[in-house]
């Protein structure tokens, strides 16, 4: 089962009528994986966490439940579950649109589901 994070407010994509912007994904027994939004300067977990602590921006998953930032957070960077076993990394399946960070937090350049 795997879930994913959007991003609602006054930004490119963030309009309530959208979808919003894709946070990313977490999917049972893997890490994170996050979607990169270059033209929006994107590109790292730091730049998300400073672009979800904006007092402007709504967190909601897929299910329509609004996520507070610092569960959002804990979600991001959770390298173990609940049960204390280590999360597999999780990579995007395009090798052209894939990264991951020094940190080793993998993103995605386009949009996945």
């Amino acid at each position: 089962m795997s879930t994913n994070y959007y991003a609602f407010g006054p930004f490119p994509g963030g309009d309530a009528d959208s979808e919003g912007l894709h946070i990313g994904q977490v999917s049972g027994g893997a890490r994170f994986l996050f979607r990169a939004h270059n033209s929006q300067g994107i590109t790292t977990l730091p730049d998300w966490e400073q672009f979800l602590r904006n007092p402007n921006v709504t967190i909601r998953n897929e299910y329509g439940r609004d996520v507070p930032v610092d569960e959002m957070i804990e979600t991001m960077t959770a390298t173990s579950d609940a049960q204390g076993m280590p999360l597999r990394p999780r990579f995007c399946s395009d090798d052209e649109h894939r990264y991951v960070t020094s940190g080793g937090h993998a993103f995605c350049r386009r949009e996945f589901f």
